[in-house]
């Protein structure tokens, strides 16, 4: 079991819509397709749509999604981030033989 990329992307992608809806209830994620085209809804456990992107392609989606996030986020939760603390990385220690 090595390290998997696209588990990675994916805990990215929620890590990002969790600081734009900036609480804990349970969200779902709508993806519809049409051919290359693709809409993405953010759900809240209510229903209700958080947000909703489009694009031509997982790029593209992607990309929307992001930006999308981005202007959702307040300043004031900006300079909350910023100012929290990064998990510094232990050391490495090789072993010999």
């Amino acid at each position: 079991m090595g390290f998997e990329l696209e588990s990675l992307y994916q805990a990215m992608t929620f890590a990002l819509i969790d600081l734009v809806a900036g609480n804990e209830q349970e969200r779902c994620v709508d993806v519809g397709t049409r051919g290359d085209a693709a809409r993405i809804r953010v759900l809240e456990s209510t229903g209700e749509v958080m947000m909703t992107v489009y694009g031509t392609g997982s790029s593209e989606v992607g990309e929307q999604l992001v930006l999308s996030c981005l202007k959702k986020i307040s300043v004031q939760r900006l300079g909350e981030l910023h100012k929290a603390p990064l998990k510094k990385a232990a050391p490495l220690t090789l072993a010999k033989g």
